[in-house]
């Protein structure tokens, strides 16, 4: 399973220089797709606060598994993140949990910080 950074999907619904690279990614990905439900928020967020057609924005993002987020990524996020961006660690613990392939992101820090501990594809 691949699970996607909310950071791709933003670039996509907001038409961000990045968004072809990004959309290309997820139509060419063999395997199942997944987000946080971290990630659908802030997803959500950016399509209200756009205007988007909220519609077209939950039919694209039905094209991903929804994980849960636990109490057990949030104490594995408070150990690892060196109280530089919490999000990511929260993010890669969920996908560490989950048992995810790799981990998909614009985040060139991420890549950095967590590449010893999950596959990271960086589309930036």
């Amino acid at each position: 399973m691949i699970c996607f950074d909310a950071n791709v999907l933003i670039e996509i619904i907001l038409g961000r220089k990045n968004a072809k690279k990004c959309q290309q990614y997820i139509d060419l990905a063999k395997e199942d797709m997944a987000i946080t439900v971290l990630s659908l928020d802030l997803i959500m967020y950016y399509a209200e606060r756009n205007k988007l057609d909220l519609v077209y924005i939950e039919q694209f993002m039905r094209l991903f598994i929804w994980l849960p987020m636990t109490d057990t990524d949030a104490e594995w996020a408070f150990k690892q993140y060196a109280a530089d961006d919490y999000e990511d660690a929260l993010q890669i613990g969920c996908a560490l949990r989950e048992r995810c392939a790799r981990f998909v992101t614009l985040d060139q820090g991420l890549k950095k910080k967590y590449a010893q501990k999950l596959q990271i594809d960086l589309l930036a």
